[in-house]
């Protein structure tokens, strides 16, 4: 619920008097959204409006998505190959388990950021952004860039409709605009139903079919494996181009050699200690989180864009990076199902977990309902259903 502002709610300095002044004045709710920026809860620096600021701002961010993808294909996806291997896991229920709670990292620390720090809609914005970037984007990569591949229907129906109760649920909670303790945890707990299925899914085959097309153990060994075997210390900072590379594909290695040096020396090697490497990819996430929040909102304040449609196109693109380059890569080695899987499931963990997790932390926290804006609710509950529908019938086909 907004309420009225003025200018003895905020401890100010001239710049920013002179920048924010319009939340210093009284004004009706009627006539004005007087939802703070979140500029404001980031660092005091880079508050003034400037070109220099937005520029940089925005190309520092580019190459954050350049390092988020780095940390999460070298580093992280392959961590949790090695972790679903050990635990001999189906490839469909990895792919809408470990893989798509690794790859969803990002959106789980940015609505951390959304929720704790910003107080505003960039957290929301990004779940939703994402969930349809992964639906139709990840749908359509697989499709173009890798061999056909026969999906089988029992795992698409299966996560289709947990996403379908995911969104039912969402529209429910943010039907008031608040959201109590007691619904937040209605999603956490979800999401654990949701996990309970998902390890006794071999079994509820077993009872309403015989035949398993794709429900094969995970059986390839990542250390062994001869296509994409894992890197090594050596191979993450001494990789160059080949001799007679173009000229395209030694600045791109140029770019990107910064931060596969700095990770290489920060993250130990999948080969080594995994699990380590694991934990220590989350922390990289979630610094790159946290910085990729802070410069896009820099960057949306100086072009005047609400931080509820940046978390919705930049930041869910961004994010989603992880998501589409784990799939393109388990589809090219033709494991379809585990592909759709991971975005699926992704967007179910989004919902349940990177939305439901850190509302019941902060209300548990404040013991005060949490308040989002659920004007546009209607709209955004239609897109993610129709998302569903869209991408249901074309992988059946």
């Amino acid at each position: 619920m907004l309420s009225v502002w003025d200018s003895t709610n905020f401890k100010h300095n001239n710049n920013e008097w002179n920048h924010f002044a319009f939340v210093y004045r009284s004004v009706e709710m009627d006539d004005l959204n007087c939802t703070l920026p979140a500029i404001l809860e980031f660092p005091n620096f880079m508050r003034q409006k400037s070109w220099v600021a937005t520029v940089m701002c925005f190309f520092l961010s580019m190459y954050l998505f350049i390092v988020l993808a780095i940390v999460c294909d070298e580093y992280l996806v392959p961590a949790m190959e090695r972790l679903c291997y050990t635990l001999r896991m189906t490839y469909d229920v990895a792919g809408a388990t470990f893989l798509a709670a690794a790859t969803s990292a990002p959106e789980l620390f940015v609505a951390f950021v959304g929720t704790f720090i910003t107080h505003g809609d960039i957290g929301v914005g990004t779940i939703v952004g994402s969930s349809v970037f992964n639906i139709l984007v990840i749908a359509a990569v697989c499709g173009i860039l890798t061999p056909p591949s026969k999906l089988d229907w029992w795992p698409i129906s299966r996560d289709t409709i947990w996403y379908l109760v995911a969104i039912a649920s969402l529209t429910i909670v943010l039907w008031d605009s608040l959201v109590k303790w007691y619904e937040a945890t209605v999603f956490v707990l979800l999401y654990l139903a949701y996990l309970i299925q998902l390890i006794l899914d071999r079994r509820i085959q077993n009872l309403v079919r015989k035949a398993h097309t794709e429900s094969e153990l995970l059986d390839e060994d990542p250390m062994t494996r001869e296509d994409e075997p894992l890197k090594g210390f050596r191979e993450h900072v001494c990789t160059k181009p080949e001799s007679g590379s173009n000229c395209c594909q030694w600045t791109w290695w140029a770019i990107k050699y910064p931060a596969e040096l700095v990770l290489a020396c920060t993250i130990p090697s999948v080969r080594s200690i995994f699990f380590l490497s694991m934990l220590l990819s989350i922390l990289w996430i979630s610094a790159i989180s946290y910085l990729l929040a802070w410069f896009l909102t820099v960057v949306g304040f100086n072009l005047h864009i609400p931080d509820s449609i940046m978390g919705l196109t930049v930041l869910a693109a961004g994010t989603s990076v992880p998501e589409v380059a784990s799939s393109y890569i388990v589809s090219k080695k033709g494991y379809g199902s585990m592909a759709i899987c991971n975005a699926i499931g992704s967007n179910t963990f989004d919902i349940f977990v990177c939305l439901g997790l850190p509302w019941l932390l902060k209300s548990l926290i404040t013991q005060h309902s949490i308040v989002i804006d659920s004007s546009a609710l209607t709209i955004t509950s239609a897109m993610l259903v129709v998302t569903a529908i869209i991408l249901y019938p074309a992988a059946g086909n």
